[in-house]
């Protein structure tokens, strides 16, 4: 298992309120990719990208991204100022357990959010500074997201509708494989929920041998109805100040 203590971003923490915040929220992230990828450090990026994984004879450069649960409009969307006040009450107030709830929303919404996030972040690649030998984009699933259904053991089934909850989430898996094949300039995207991850590498190549989708889910899922599409989940963002240790005891 990783060691997180001894890498820079948190041998030398960032008094930055969003570093912060995304170095905690990597936490679980990092203990399950260093299952996979030999890490030797992970340190800030100038912003972008948000981190640099230092590996042996290579850097990968690493944006991450909280999914938004629908599109928002540039000052048109009340709840993005909540939010952001939000967040920075949370930051002043360390000590306190927050949750920020967002709403109803359908996958549909959930699937537009994320192509737009993803379209963002393909034109950022273009102002990193400096160069690497690899770009990853990694996104965070939330509490409450329609995407965490992807990932295995999530979520409880009704007895009696097996089925219709395994082509709701070939659905969305097939969704968000689609939305990851168009061209973009990432080796790697890939959703994190907890210590679990689901990557979508690009042109099929998969060097680390990440765990990813399956060829027949796929399959159901490009035949099954939209329809699934319109199902909806309540989201709420949920943000908890630990200590690395806590963090690190919390998710083992």
């Amino acid at each position: 298992m990783i060691n997180l203590s001894q890498l820079s971003i948190y041998r030398n923490l960032s008094s930055e309120p969003k570093r912060k915040r995304e170095s905690e929220d990597i936490v679980p992230f990092l203990m399950s990719v260093g299952d996979y990828v030999p890490l030797e450090d992970v340190e800030f990026g100038a912003e972008p990208p948000d981190f640099v994984f230092r590996c042996p004879g290579k850097s990968i450069g690493v944006e991450l991204t909280e999914l938004n649960p629908k599109v928002f409009s540039k000052g048109g969307y009340a709840l993005r100022k909540e939010f952001k006040l939000w967040q920075k009450e949370t930051d002043e107030n360390p000590q306190a357990h927050h949750e920020f709830p967002w709403g109803c929303f359908s996958v549909r919404e959930s699937l537009a959010a994320f192509a737009q996030q993803f379209d963002g972040k393909c034109k950022k690649v273009i102002k990193w500074r400096g160069v690497f030998s690899e770009k990853w984009l990694v996104a965070h699933v939330g509490n409450g997201s329609p995407f965490g259904s992807i990932f295995p053991g999530r979520g409880k089934v009704a007895p009696g509708r097996e089925e219709e909850m395994a082509n709701y989430k070939a659905k969305m898996l097939y969704s968000l494989f689609s939305i990851c094949q168009r061209p973009h300039p990432f080796d790697y995207i890939i959703l994190f929920c907890g210590r679990d991850l689901f990557p979508f590498p690009a042109n099929n190549k998969n060097p680390y041998r990440f765990p990813v989708a399956k060829p027949e889910v796929l399959e159901i899922g490009a035949r099954v109805s939209d329809q699934y599409l319109d199902w909806s989940s309540t989201l709420k963002s949920v943000t908890e100040h630990l200590s690395l240790e806590e963090l690190t005891k919390r998710i083992s």
